[in-house]
C-alpha cells in the first residue's frame, strides 16, 4: 500500500466518524488539521478513527499511537502527516 492509498483511507475514516456523528465532513483533505479544524473532532473521535484507521489499513498500532497528534504532543498533525506516520506502521510499499 502505498502513501497515496493510505492518505485515501485516512480522509474515508475521518468522514465516516464525522458523518456518523451527525457532523459535517466537507473539505477534508491532505491538509485539514482534524484535531482544531474538523468540527467537533475531539478525543474520542480520534480514537474511534484510531481503531478504524487499525481495521481499514489492517494493522496493528500500538496502544500508546496517537495519530493526530506529533510525537512530542505539542502539535495537532494534518491528513497528510497523518498519513507520512502511517507509513511506517504499513509496510515498506508505503
Amino acid at each position: 500500500m502505498n502513501k497515496q492509498e493510505i492518505l485515501k483511507r485516512v480522509v474515508q475514516v475521518i468522514v465516516e466518524v464525522q458523518e456518523v456523528s451527525g457532523r459535517s465532513s466537507a473539505g477534508i483533505d491532505a491538509s485539514t488539521c482534524p484535531v482544531f479544524g474538523v468540527e467537533g473532532f475531539d478525543s474520542l473521535s480520534g480514537v474511534e478513527a484510531t481503531v478504524m484507521l487499525s481495521e481499514s489499513l489492517k494493522v496493528e498500532l500500538p496502544g500508546n499511537y496517537n495519530p493526530f497528534i506529533s510525537e512530542d504532543g505539542k502539535r495537532a498533525l494534518s491528513v497528510g502527516e497523518i498519513a507520512d506516520s502511517l507509513c511506517s506502521y504499513v509496510g515498506s510499499e508505503a
